[in-house]
């Protein structure tokens, strides 16, 4: 009885280690130095790459791309002059070149709904990043 418990343990283990290897790489940016809220760039950041490492995760792209892999780069700003609140800008930039972005302006929203909305940002671009990822070009 105990071998057969350590049989399936032993199978069930080889199951979860084969998961399969992210097959693509990118890199991931985040800007919020402009933020001026006392703590306010460092924590949204922290956040913002969170998010973008759990997206490349589940596109299986290695979040350790080099020179020539893509860049999900994401700019975080205060809206200007009195306004309250921020704007954001999600892009997938290859060799420079921007190939893919969203921007949106985020109105009298809190920290944790302008992550929210970097989030689906991030989410609807996450396919142009994996083909871009994938072709190698």
């Amino acid at each position: 009885m105990l071998h057969a418990v350590l049989a399936m343990l032993a199978a069930a283990t080889q199951l979860l280690s084969s998961e399969p290897a992210p097959v693509v790489r990118a890199s991931v940016v985040v800007e919020t130095s402009t933020l001026r809220e006392a703590g306010a760039g460092p924590a949204i950041a922290l956040r913002v790459r969170s998010s973008a490492a759990a997206m490349l995760r589940a596109a299986l792209i290695a979040e350790d791309g080099g020179p020539h892999d893509p860049v999900v780069a994401v700019t975080v700003r205060p809206l200007p002059g009195a306004a309250i609140g921020y704007s954001s800008t999600v892009a997938v930039l290859h060799e420079g070149r921007s190939l893919a972005f969203r921007r949106q302006r985020c109105s009298l929203c809190t920290e944790r709904e302008l992550v929210a909305r970097v989030e689906r940002s991030l989410a609807g671009l996450a396919p142009r990043l994996r083909s871009l990822a994938a072709s190698g070009s």
